[in-house]
């Protein structure tokens, strides 16, 4: 998909990175949102202030101020959402529209996420890709769980039942296709499958329902994200569990080794 994304837009997304931070130069956020008629009828006002909710989360968990990460652009997209470098910035494509805002923050939130592990989003494959996208899925359960309350105490009381069935839905929907347990043991049987070149959008949703109480119960556990770095350096899924437990601090360490078990 990125192959295909810099071969329609080459040098374009450059531009359009300059376009538009010289448009909002002024905006004190690091998150540009722009107003796009590929974007239907949305409430632009909601649709920032659920972004940047998704921004302080993070950045509430990970121990950083809000907005102080490199600034991204927000752009649509027809195909599939995706995090792309822009010199030193970063594009996010969303394919959503109109006021779908759970679609919103489950897409952003993804997105998001792989703007925070800042890698090399070059699109190329890698055995442990999937690792990465089991995170960001994680990232849009963790956050529409937060949209409940923020839901809740912003104005937006009524759309609090569609956040819960929204989050609900992907919480159990592949729960009969894949029997994972918390007690580890799965792992060794969807490795493979796991490294083999394609997208398993199912499995990595079941994985992330997996790992999903433990950063709810310590949020500190965002942490792992500062030192994933570009997934493509590690060989093994030990290896990397190795350098996450060497670089974590005692906020989250132990539940980083519950973690680690789950996949034992």
């Amino acid at each position: 998909m990125w192959a295909l994304l810099r071969q329609r837009l080459g040098k374009e997304l450059d531009w359009l990175w300059l376009s538009f931070s010289l448009r909002y130069k002024m905006m004190a956020t690091n998150i540009i949102l722009t107003e796009n008629a590929a974007f239907g009828n949305t409430n632009y006002d909601v649709v920032r202030a659920l972004i940047y909710m998704v921004d302080n989360n993070m950045m509430e968990a990970i121990g950083q101020p809000y907005f102080s990460t490199k600034q991204c652009l927000v752009v649509p997209i027809e195909d599939v959402p995706m995090c792309v470098k822009a010199g030193e910035q970063h594009i996010i494509f969303l394919a959503t529209k109109d006021n779908l805002w759970c679609q919103w923050v489950y897409q952003f939130s993804h997105e998001y996420c792989h703007h925070l592990i800042d890698g090399s989003l070059s699109g190329e494959w890698s055995d442990l890709l999937w690792f990465e996208e089991t995170i960001c899925e994680l990232s849009s359960l963790y956050n529409l769980n937060k949209m409940i309350g923020y839901c809740a105490n912003n104005g937006l009381q009524g759309y609090v039942p569609s956040v819960i069935n929204y989050l609900e839905n992907l919480l159990t929907k592949n729960n009969s296709t894949y029997k994972l347990s918390a007690e580890g043991g799965w792992y060794k049987q969807y490795a493979e499958l796991l490294k083999k070149e394609g997208y398993k959008r199912g499995l990595y949703n079941a994985i992330a329902v997996l790992m999903y109480p433990l950063f709810v119960d310590n949020p500190n556990l965002w942490k792992l994200i500062l030192n994933i770095g570009d997934i493509r350096s590690w060989t093994s899924l030990d290896e990397l569990f190795n350098h996450l437990e060497t670089n974590a601090d005692e906020s989250y360490s132990e539940s980083l080794g519950k973690m680690r078990k789950m996949f034992g």
